[in-house]
């Protein structure tokens, strides 16, 4: 991911199923790239698979391999989209490198959305969550839960009961955001806020680099970009600058060997 830049992130829930993602950003990339749909692939072990696409550039030059391609696996995330599904999707991902892809042998391997897009995301909305945490609607989501805890146990507790509960939670929670603030500030950031998005983004960047040393890459959409194909965090192509000068090449590298000419 590049951090320089605004990541369009995409809303679980905007498309149907992973077809529909799939046909809608192959339409955006079209016109830059030759794409093969349902390229069948074999894992070293025998057992057959496929991916959803395979781009090769429709002019293959400033590109750093003789015949550059990247394969294209989608995702469709949804609000109910678990760690451990996204986690599946990167091992899958890892293994598809591995593959020999009929008409290209092995290929790079780049995901679409980001597979760390929850990350970017959560760490895009700290300010929102912290907002909601001091609001009216949680004191009253307080009182509610405390009127409930009694009713669960059979006691109906009086509205004075319940304001008093809520009360002391929701100040013990004003004096968590307040230590969380102090401490921030001790470290250097200018509120709490600031420092839980840079750790979000700092995590993420460690990912993107470990997921790039594996030949997995990120096929996403950028603020000042547009589409955009990254690996470790690097461009080496956009809809709007074209094949980055950066000479990384996409096949897959084999052991420790760079992937630069």
């Amino acid at each position: 991911m590049r951090y320089e830049q605004k990541a369009l992130l995409p809303r679980p829930g905007t498309f149907a199923d992973e077809k529909a993602l799939g046909a809608f950003v192959l339409g955006k990339l079209d016109q830059w790239f030759h794409i093969e749909e349902q390229v069948p692939g074999c894992y070293w072990t025998g057992e057959e698979t496929r991916i959803d696409a395979v781009l090769k550039p429709r002019d293959a030059d400033g590109w750093h391999d003789a015949e550059p391609a990247v394969g294209i696996e989608f995702k469709n995330l949804t609000p109910d989209t678990g760690t451990g599904e996204r986690y599946g999707w990167v091992a899958q991902a890892v293994g598809y490198t591995h593959c020999q892809w009929q008409g290209y042998d092995r290929l790079g391997i780049f995901l679409c959305p980001s597979p760390l897009s929850w990350l970017l995301s959560r760490a895009n909305q700290v300010a929102t969550a912290r907002q909601r945490r001091i609001s009216p609607e949680a004191l009253e989501e307080e009182r509610h839960r405390v009127r409930e805890y009694g009713r669960r146990f059979g006691k109906e507790y009086t509205d004075a009961y319940v304001d008093r509960e809520a009360l002391l939670e929701h100040r013990r929670r004003l004096a968590d955001l307040a230590y969380e603030e102090f401490t921030a500030r001790a470290d250097g950031y200018a509120n709490a806020d600031e420092r839980e998005r840079e750790h979000d983004l700092r995590v993420a960047k460690e990912l993107t680099h470990l997921l790039g040393q594996l030949s997995v890459g990120e096929l996403m959409p950028y603020e000042d970009s547009g589409w955009t194909l990254t690996r470790s965090g690097v461009r080496l192509w956009s809809e709007r600058e074209g094949v980055a000068k950066v000479p990384y090449k996409l096949r897959p590298r084999i052991g420790s060997q760079r992937d630069r000419h």
